[in-house]
């Protein structure tokens, strides 16, 4: 036993001091153990080749030369700041610097191949250095033959080593090739939930074409970067001066697009239709995308759609706005504050319409309505459509008033798809807009905006009581953030980092472009063409149900004909509404609290009471009451009682196997009076939709789900119906009574009366 213990002794000893000299003879300049040697030479060959398809992805359009400059000058910086770094860690003796300087580069590399969510960006690059690194070292270790007079058991580790890390390599390059897993389950589908018998058919397909012949043509500055600008038949434009809109803009980005922000290019497609005219001018702007892979082509579809709908549509390039990975130098270089320039750009293509409008011989003479203009934007140009639409009455640029603003256009309408918000604030101001329409578009599994940012400047549309005009938004299940360009498509990030997006839940690009026409159409065949009609798909979606593709929607709406009684952004105080003189009074609830509404990453800028309730046997019903200020209220009969609620639960999953929230909406008048009418009667509250965004089993690593707010309208005209002695003009309470769940969690913003039935 003593002589057992005794060579286990010995053995032991044998391997600190091969381990020992293994770790004290990698100098800086020595020879690798082969172990070392043989993961450097399999992470370099593995990494580069990924960096350099990445490199493609990126900057590939460019040329080869540019191509090749841009990725060879990354892959050179990338390796002096990790050599450095590598020097410094160099003194803890650990691992050879050249094999601590490789994988801090590969590791740089990896992260600038797989942009996306932080926390995958980390994980992936992390397990692939040390994967490839393991397998690299056992193989040339073995290669070499320093295992020949190995242990049995040392061979064995290290054929298990090998193993495990082919399998993870093969397992993770199968997850990052698969699309992801597609959704199971999408209980409260359109058509589920607006039964047809509910609404006749009395409107044309919005998104079918019109009587019109559609043309076209470009226009652009002289010698622009892009010939199809400069085209035989091409109007010509001005350049103009944007400089003070925009910082940092590189003389490399000069050199790419061959001018400077001080001569920025007016280019643009027009659809128009074959027609005497005017007509309403539409101009479209793309967001932030690959510079040199034009976005502003992919609105064809919307071009071509509303141009056979009697509008001129114009898709603007913004394009050298965007980011240039080679001209930003991969990002640490990048152009800074263009949002301004984006929207200021707009106006300044509605000038020149305005000028073509009024030269006679101009083709487009005569042809543009200048009183009807609507605005749309994608992305960062969904937030530039509302800087425009506030540039267009103000006098001067808020940043600078010695440049001088003088537009005062007739923007009418401005639609946002999947738009960022707060990137600019006029003066350190929210965008706030006033007197006009306004309609947001998202997707629940938007990869690049992923919370509903549109939703806040919706908050901050205001009506003044004169003229007629609405806002609403729409959103939609599985609708990602790229499918409403056709340039753009399926995949919401930057080249391979698309790898770690769920895209199997994703509905087909068609169905999303559908979605967009009919919703887009509608909204401006409203509000530009006057259809009124078309008002009603906003107010109720189950009105569009045989139009748009059938999957899940929440849409919100309000419009200047509602007096707002309670918004829940006016003050810190629970008992008092935004109408002054009013109350607000909670029973029995569990919960009862004004909030900002938290969204998936962030609060959003505007609030909501959070009711919760528990009911318990013999406890007193949860209730919450709105009590308006007493004197003339100016109610009328016909009136209707509206207001914005989302479900908070965020337990509770869209599987179709959970009750939906019911309540009852009870009304009072001045004499005591009452009537009542369940929710469900108006519709029904939906959850929040789950939009997985990243694939399993990392899908809970990101926020899932946000509350999204949908418009309920109860007619006051119904509840007379239900108690004939109830006065709908002497309307004193309205009562949310949680009656008919046992237990939830409510979101409720912009109570109202609507002046008038629709």
């Amino acid at each position: 036993m003593a002589n057992t213990e005794l060579e286990s002794t010995k053995r032991t000893v044998k391997g600190l001091a091969w381990f020992a000299q293994i770790m004290t003879r990698n100098k800086r300049f020595a020879p690798l153990a082969p172990g070392w040697k043989g993961a450097m030479i399999l992470l370099a060959a593995l990494v580069c080749p990924i960096f350099f398809m990445q490199g493609y992805f990126l900057i590939g359009e460019r040329g080869l030369g540019d191509y090749l400059t841009g990725v060879v000058l990354f892959m050179l910086a990338v390796a002096l700041i990790t050599g450095v770094l590598a020097g410094l860690l160099h003194w803890a003796k650990r691992m050879p610097t050249r094999y601590v300087w490789l994988a801090l580069a590969s590791f740089c590399l990896l992260i600038v191949s797989f942009i996306g969510p932080v926390q995958l960006m980390l994980a992936t690059a992390l397990s692939m250095v040390a994967a490839f690194s393991l397998l690299g070292a056992i193989l040339f270790r073995w290669v070499t033959g320093a295992y020949r007079k190995a242990k049995t058991i040392a061979k064995v580790t290290a054929v298990s080593a090998a193993l495990a890390a082919i399998a993870f390599i093969a397992v993770g390059g199968c997850w990052l090739a698969s699309g992801g897993n597609a959704e199971l389950a999408k209980p409260y589908r359109l058509k589920t939930m607006k039964p047809a018998d509910r609404y006749p058919a009395a409107m044309e397909n919005p998104a079918k074409p019109g009587p019109f012949a559609v043309k076209t043509l470009t226009y652009g500055s002289a010698n622009s970067y892009r010939k199809e600008f400069n085209a035989k038949d091409s109007l010509v434009t001005r350049q103009v001066d944007g400089s003070a809109f925009v910082k940092n803009w590189s003389s490399i980005r000069t050199h790419t697009f061959g001018f400077g922000p001080e001569a920025m290019p007016l280019n643009g497609h027009v659809w128009y239709p074959d027609g005497a005219g005017p007509f309403p001018l539409v101009v479209i702007a793309h967001g932030n995308h690959v510079a040199t892979e034009y976005s502003d082509v992919g609105y064809a579809y919307l071009g071509n759609l509303l141009a056979s709908r009697g509008f001129i549509a114009v898709s603007i390039d913004e394009n050298f706005l965007n980011t240039s990975p080679y001209d930003d130098l991969f990002m640490l270089n990048v152009l800074e504050k263009e949002n301004p320039a984006r929207g200021w750009l707009m106006l300044q293509h509605l000038k020149v319409w305005d000028g073509w409008n009024k030269a006679k011989g101009n083709p487009f003479y005569g042809k543009a309505d200048m009183s009807r203009i609507a605005l749309i934007g994608h992305s960062r140009g969904g937030e530039a459509v509302s800087v425009a639409a506030a540039y267009n009455r103000l006098s001067a640029y808020p940043e600078n008033a010695n440049i001088k603003f003088s537009y005062n256009f007739g923007i009418r309408s401005v639609v946002s798809i999947a738009g960022t918000d707060g990137q600019y604030k006029p003066a350190g101001q929210p965008t706030v807009l006033k007197d006009v329409n306004y309609l947001a578009l998202q997707g629940s599994h938007d990869m690049d905006v992923s919370s509903f940012d549109g939703a806040s400047q919706f908050s901050r549309i205001r009506y003044t009581g004169s003229g007629d005009y609405f806002k609403s938004s729409v959103y939609m299940h599985g609708a990602n953030h790229g499918q409403f360009n056709t340039v753009w498509g399926r995949t919401d990030g930057a080249g391979l980092g698309n790898k770690l997006y769920n895209i199997a839940q994703l509905i087909p690009q068609e169905e999303q472009l559908q979605a967009a026409k009919v919703l887009i159409s509608s909204f401006l065949e409203a509000t530009l063409h006057e259809k009124k009609e078309y008002g009603a798909v906003f107010r109720d979606l189950g009105h569009a149900r045989e139009w748009l593709p059938d999957t899940m929607y929440i849409s919100n709406y309000w419009d200047s004909k509602t007096a707002l009684v309670a918004s829940f952004d006016e003050d810190a105080d629970p008992g008092t509404t935004t109408l002054h003189g009013g109350r607000l009074v909670g029973e029995g609830l569990k919960e009862w609290k004004e909030e900002k509404v938290e969204m998936k990453f962030a609060p959003a800028e505007y609030g909501a009471v959070s009711l919760s309730w528990e009911r318990a046997p013999g406890a007193r019903l949860p209730s919450y009451t709105v009590v308006l200020p007493g004197g003339e209220s100016g109610i009328r009969p016909n009136g209707a009682i509206v207001f914005s609620m989302a479900d908070r639960d965020d337990k509770k999953k869209a599987s179709g196997k959970n009750e939906l929230v019911d309540l009852t909406i009870r009304v009072e008048d001045k004499n005591g009076s009452r009537a009542e009418l369940p929710l469900s009667s108006a519709g029904s509250l939906l959850p929040m939709f789950e939009g997985k965004i990243v694939k399993w089993p990392f899908a809970s690593a990101l926020p899932i789900k946000e509350p999204v707010f949908q418009n309920f309208a109860f007619r006051l005209a119904d509840f007379k119906k239900i108690n004939p002695s109830f006065q709908p003009e002497q309307l004193q309470k309205i009562v949310f009574a949680f009656d008919k769940t046992d237990q939830g969690t409510v979101l409720i913003r912009d109570i109202g009366i609507r002046s008038g039935s629709e």
